[in-house]
């Protein structure tokens, strides 16, 4: 009895530290400040995400070698989708705060404005867990690699996801719509969401339970699948990453170039230089070293561009999850259990925050987490700058005759 009075004393006393800690930080001066100014921060990461997915957009389709990557299907879809959807966050930001008429006042704009969203949100999900899944198969190099890393593949599985994300979303034309409520001076207005008169064959379907089941539905199909698919995919992924770069350190399929001895101290370092060496090679391709061989062989055919691309799309993938699925599980503790507390929600709106971010910053980690993608991305913008701004019309590599010579 003691030991169980002692246990729920300490359970008390943690609650209520945990308690006064979250009153404490309710009721400080930054925290009102953060949540007045909160709403500020989504127009901004939405402008700067358009302007990241924009630049990668152009710089994937206009450099030569970004524009033979296996994967470069899937990063412009993954592009101009993330730009549809930061530009839909923009004009609800707009509709709700600066009370703009965008779709507020428009029931088919409404419905087009949720399709998109959701259709866009779903197919950045789906193209981030084909590129991991590219990546994977570039690094372990199987037979079907010849079928699935070619532009014909991408293209179809693109456009598959696309006819899926239509079919799942369409219901939102005949769902979503525009919907009442009061404000505290008694006039009242207009939002976008789901319609209160549903009628299935009759039956009429509470909003609740269907916001629920959306929600649901959503997650799993967002948040949970692809996440443990990407786990798992970029866990195979980091562990062959690590088996190329052991072989590539060991000197195994570096060239040497060892210069003629001149004495016998030199000789003799070259002598235990060689031993070391065939010593290091036979043991990985040895049976001893479990699959070396052919780690070995398929580690060989790898570039060490490759190598690089696949650390940083592991290391952004990887982020993708981190970011995303916070806003899911807030949404299903909010349709679960609907708390009322301003710390919840305001926790609940930065987890929105860091929704869009990973749609903000996606395009950029990419870009700075890979040396070629960094370095190809000044000579592109300069390139493209001459091109539409500088430079005359002989300069483009045309013949110095033009036929502004004959106007």
């Amino acid at each position: 009895m003691e030991t169980n009075s002692t246990f729920l004393e300490e359970d008390e006393s943690t609650f209520m530290s945990i308690s006064g800690i979250l009153d404490a930080i309710e009721g400080s001066a930054s925290f009102e400040w953060i949540r007045t100014n909160s709403r500020h921060l989504v127009p901004i990461f939405c402008f700067v995400g358009i302007m990241g997915n924009s630049m990668a957009l152009i710089l994937i389709r206009t450099n030569f070698w970004l524009k033979r990557l296996t994967s470069n299907i899937y990063l412009c879809t993954l592009s101009i989708t993330s730009c549809s959807f930061l530009l839909t966050v923009v004009i609800s930001w707009s509709d709700t705060y600066l009370r703009l008429p965008l779709y507020s006042e428009s029931e088919l704009g409404c419905k087009f404005v949720s399709f998109l969203a959701h259709f866009s949100d779903f197919i950045c999900v789906w193209m981030i867990s084909l590129i991991s899944c590219d990546r994977m198969i570039v690094l372990y190099r199987p037979r079907i690699r010849k079928w699935v890393c070619t532009r014909k593949f991408a293209i179809t599985v693109t456009s598959g996801f696309v006819v899926t994300s239509v079919i799942l979303y369409s219901w939102l034309f005949a769902l979503a719509g525009l919907q009442k409520y009061k404000m505290m001076d008694g006039s009242e207005r207009s939002f976008c969401g789901l319609s209160e008169d549903v009628n299935w064959f009759g039956y009429k379907v509470n909003e609740n339970y269907m916001y629920f089941i959306f929600t649901v539905f959503d997650t799993v199909i967002c948040t949970l699948i692809p996440s443990i698919l990407i786990i798992i995919v970029n866990s195979f992924s980091t562990y062959r990453y690590h088996q190329c770069m052991k072989i590539y350190t060991a000197g195994v399929l570096r060239v040497r170039f060892v210069r003629a001895p001149t004495t016998e101290q030199q000789a003799q370092q070259l002598d235990d230089d060689t031993i070391q060496f065939e010593d290091t090679k036979k043991y990985l391709l040895s049976t001893d070293n479990t699959n070396s061989n052919n780690s070995t062989t398929n580690c060989g055919k790898l570039r060490s561009s490759d190598l690089q691309l696949s650390r940083s799309l592991i290391i952004v993938t990887s982020t993708f999850v981190a970011f995303n699925v916070p806003s899911y599980a807030m949404r299903i503790v909010q349709a679960t259990f609907k708390p009322q507390s301003t710390t919840f929600q305001f926790i609940y709106y930065v987890s929105y925050l860091s929704y869009y971010l990973h749609h903000a910053a996606l395009f950029y980690m990419y870009i700075f987490w890979s040396p070629q993608m960094k370095k190809q991305l000044k000579p592109t913008a300069v390139r493209l700058l001459e091109c539409y701004c500088l430079k005359t019309v002989p300069d483009f590599g045309h013949r110095s005759t033009s036929t502004q010579d004959f106007i």
